[in-house]
């Protein structure tokens, strides 16, 4: 990607909402107001921001590194939906990875699907549910994910 296409990235309110913690009404609210720049993608009122203007709201420095992985995470790449969630998560800020894992998840992603299980096993920014890290652990072991096929063969055989 250059250097202009780094720059120019633009995402939509929901990978906003998802990213700040905002809700996609009150990005709707704030670029009808003025207050955040945006740009009408379609004659259905669809809006994207620029990332650029977003640096004060991210739970993350912006730099061309994170610029260039949310253009990927608004294109629909799981992978990138991962890596912004262990980003995330490596900053502390458990329940804003979860969204993003859950993200990859839908994509198909054992890994993130391995670290849903996890972060519902362990309460890691979500309260703990280990019925629903289960069967995240199940999802992922579906997939060939070699831990998750060692862990629910640790817990078909017992301690």
């Amino acid at each position: 990607m250059n250097d202009e296409a780094v720059a120019g990235v633009m995402l939509s309110a929901r990978t906003v909402a998802r990213l700040t913690g905002r809700t996609c009404r009150t990005l709707q609210r704030w670029c009808e107001e003025g207050a955040l720049p945006s740009v009408a993608v379609n004659g259905k009122g669809k809006r994207m921001i620029p990332v650029d203007a977003l640096a004060p709201l991210l739970p993350l420095p912006l730099d061309d590194g994170l610029r260039t992985l949310l253009g990927r995470v608004e294109g629909g790449d799981g992978e990138a939906a991962l890596a912004l969630g262990l980003m995330l998560m490596e900053a502390g800020k458990g329940a804003t990875a979860l969204a993003w894992f859950q993200e990859a998840a839908e994509t198909g992603n054992a890994d993130a699907m391995h670290w849903l299980y996890q972060a519902y096993f362990q309460g890691l920014g979500t309260p703990r549910n280990r019925t629903l890290g289960i069967k995240w652990l199940a999802e992922a072991a579906l997939r060939g994910h070699a831990i998750a096929l060692r862990q629910i063969e640790q817990l078909r055989l017992g301690p």
